[in-house]
């Protein structure tokens, strides 16, 4: 008998992993939305078999439940449902930043409930379910996070939840639940706040609206993600902030670097080797190689 997965949150990617889940996985999925027209919505895509706006009701229901809320919003969930979990159910989530959610899992778990995390790196700068997509995780990451000395972590069900993601089309990356927070910052929470940062130099002032319209794909695609939800990721920065703080003390460090290059009188030749640097890392990303592949996803 296939296990039923509860999704707390159908937005793009608590409603993408639910399409994802039933189109790909013998996974019976069940969803939670604040608003009733979302549930509706999910329900008649056959997203999910049933739907509701008490989070009570896929508590009860589920066998895996899924966190699929901002970080901030996820713990205070988890701290006033902990108590309707039950020994044996599974809990995870697919946070950008773990530190909130997990302090209040490991704080109010009961006993026998396993919890392990998870992390697609999938999304958009849009969002809600009406941009959700089946195939948003195709060829994606998907981070399990190990944490073996937590007393709720299970081995088995790490791996189960790496299998859930293979099978909706994702790479699979293991991360100790230590080291995430950190990682994340440098890999996404930054560049989105040096996004937003572009955006406000080249178009915050007078000019900025004259300026934007000489732009070309380059400026679209380095602040792309500024146009994401402010409320989400302010809970994603603002609660990773160390990390945060400490990326972007690694940012000035490279832009004094590239001062000082720049200043070389040199006709260039030193901010050209570090353009060429650059270049050669940025081709190491396996989705722009065409590195991932079905060999790639274990």
């Amino acid at each position: 008998m296939s296990k039923t997965v509860g999704i707390i949150g159908l937005g793009l990617l608590g409603g993408s992993l639910a399409l994802a889940l039933k189109a790909y996985t013998d996974y019976e999925v069940v969803g939670y939305a604040r608003r009733q027209e979302i549930c509706d919505m999910a329900l008649a895509d056959k997203a999910v078999s049933k739907a509701w706006t008490n989070v009570d009701d896929v508590i009860r229901e589920s066998d895996i439940v899924v966190f699929a809320l901002p970080p901030e919003t996820n713990a205070k969930f988890f701290a006033e449902k902990a108590h309707l979990f039950t020994s044996g159910q599974i809990v995870t989530d697919v946070s950008s930043a773990k530190d909130d959610f997990v302090a209040s899992v490991y704080q109010h778990i009961p006993d026998g409930v396993i919890f392990v995390s998870t992390h697609p790196m999938a999304g958009s700068e849009k969002g809600g379910y009406e941009v959700v997509t089946k195939d948003l995780f195709q060829k994606m990451g998907w981070i399990v996070l190990d944490d073996p000395e937590a007393s709720c972590y299970d081995a088995a069900v790490a791996d189960e939840l790496a299998n859930m993601g293979q099978s909706i089309g994702s790479r699979i990356e293991r991360v100790q639940m230590k080291d995430h927070d950190a990682f994340l910052a440098m890999v996404s929470h930054m560049p989105h706040l040096m996004a937003s940062i572009m955006t406000v130099v080249v178009g915050g002032d007078e000019l900025g609206e004259f300026r934007m319209r000489l732009s070309a794909g380059g400026f679209r695609d380095s602040t792309r993600t500024a146009g994401g939800l402010p409320s989400m990721w302010k809970e994603i920065i603002f609660g990773n902030r160390k990390n945060v703080l400490q990326s972007l003390e690694l940012m000035e460090q490279e832009v004094n670097h590239v001062r000082q290059l720049l200043a070389r009188d040199d006709d260039g030749a030193a901010i050209e080797e570090y353009l060429g640097r650059a270049k050669q890392i940025r081709e190491r990303l396996p989705y722009l190689t065409g590195q991932v592949n079905d060999a790639n996803l274990e």
